[in-house]
């Protein structure tokens, strides 16, 4: 079996791409959970595109975190942070949604579960589409340093570092 999607902003599928193995998944547990312990934050996810949807692929363990692993949503017009990431290919940062220019009415994790606070950052494949997005979310507002947001590059590097190894095989 094969991932396919629609890279972000694109009408036309993007190329075959191989199925993540369970056993990648499991490490990417590990990554979520350790990137939300280090920014003390109660949700981490890692987030990946299928079609026109974004699924939940890891979550941290964590009872406060309200999403689980599967929950799909379709992406477009969702409102989600994450269809923010992919549709602009960069990082995103919102301190306070309460407060942010952007208006995120309609984003089901501020206004169901009070997630106001979001950093995400793109996942790529090697030929460079997109996969999804490494995300942690807060209740409250934070501001995150230099080391956390380096933290976050880095564990989104590995991500990625294990997508170029699948293509590879």
């Amino acid at each position: 079996m094969v991932e396919q999607g629609l890279d972000a902003g694109a009408s036309t599928p993007r190329a075959a791409k191989p199925e993540v193995p369970e056993e990648v998944i499991e490490s990417w547990q590990y990554i979520v959970n350790e990137v939300a312990r280090r920014l003390d934050v109660p949700v981490g996810l890692i987030m990946r595109m299928i079609g026109p949807e974004i699924e939940v692929i890891a979550a941290n363990d964590d009872s406060r975190n309200p999403h689980v692993i599967g929950e799909r949503t379709l992406l477009k017009d969702s409102g989600i942070y994450c269809e923010t990431v992919l549709g602009q290919g960069t990082h995103l940062y919102v301190r306070n949604a309460h407060a942010d220019i952007r208006s995120w009415a309609g984003n089901p994790c501020f206004e169901r579960h009070g997630l106001l606070t979001y950093l995400g950052y793109p996942i790529r494949w090697p030929d460079g589409s997109l996969f999804g997005t490494l995300c942690v979310l807060d209740r409250t507002e934070k501001d995150y340093t230099d080391q956390q947001r380096d933290v976050m590059a880095l564990m989104r590097d590995l991500i990625e570092g294990n997508l170029r190894t699948l293509c590879l095989h």
